[in-house]
């Protein structure tokens, strides 16, 4: 298995893995020991697809920010609204 993607928490890394399991393609999430980050990896022969699919859900995640969330991209931000 190779990496596709380095993300800074586990939640983002199982969103990914989530519709990466969607698609009907194997991977595995790996993070260091005492390190916050998570690799997600997948097989040589479906770089291409899994690539593909990170590439929309981060469109769709930006799109959602703009549209829904007036730009917000900050959880902290989102908290400062509701005060």
């Amino acid at each position: 298995m190779i990496r596709l993607v380095t993300f800074n928490n586990e939640m983002e890394a199982q969103l990914l893995g989530s519709r990466l399991k969607e698609a009907g393609i194997d991977h595995r999430i790996d993070s260091e020991d005492g390190s916050d980050e998570c690799n997600v990896m997948v097989f040589e022969d479906d770089m291409d697809e899994a690539t593909e699919i990170l590439e929309a859900a981060s469109f769709e995640d930006k799109d959602f920010i703009d549209d829904e969330l007036g730009g917000i991209d900050d959880l902290d931000d989102l908290a400062d609204l509701e005060d």
